[in-house]
């Protein structure tokens, strides 16, 4: 790469890409921790992607018939929640108090774009 004064200049160390992602990349929807990883469109660390797939392996709950058709739900992760969803048809069974939570994490998800929409530069 060229540097400003025409001179080459050497390609990012190791330390200056970790600095970098130390500083820029996005924060883990889960715990906050930096992360380049992305599940369902959203940053989540690998910790947090590990913690989730035990939740769902671990759950103790047997899986669930789907209320309109009667097939096994499958358990999922869905905004950090583990949800039951059913292969056929789609539908969706929530556990006590997770439409809250998805709520509360969609105006999440929502007051974060517009304020990164605020203080991003005009283009």
């Amino acid at each position: 790469m060229l540097g400003k004064q025409g001179r080459f200049r050497s390609l990012p160390t190791s330390e200056e890409r970790t600095l970098s992602m130390a500083l820029f990349a996005p924060k883990c929807d889960r715990c906050g921790n930096r992360t380049r990883n992305k599940e369902d469109d959203k940053p989540v660390c690998e910790t947090c992607v590990e913690e989730m797939t035990l939740l769902v392996n671990a759950s103790k709950e047997e899986s669930r018939p789907c209320p309109r058709d009667g097939t096994n739900m499958a358990k999922e992760i869905a905004h950090m929640l583990v949800i039951d969803r059913c292969p056929d048809c789609g539908g969706v069974w929530l556990d006590g108090g997770e439409l809250e939570r998805l709520r509360e994490g969609v105006q999440m998800e929502a007051i974060m774009a517009t304020t990164r929409g605020l203080t991003s530069p005009l283009i």
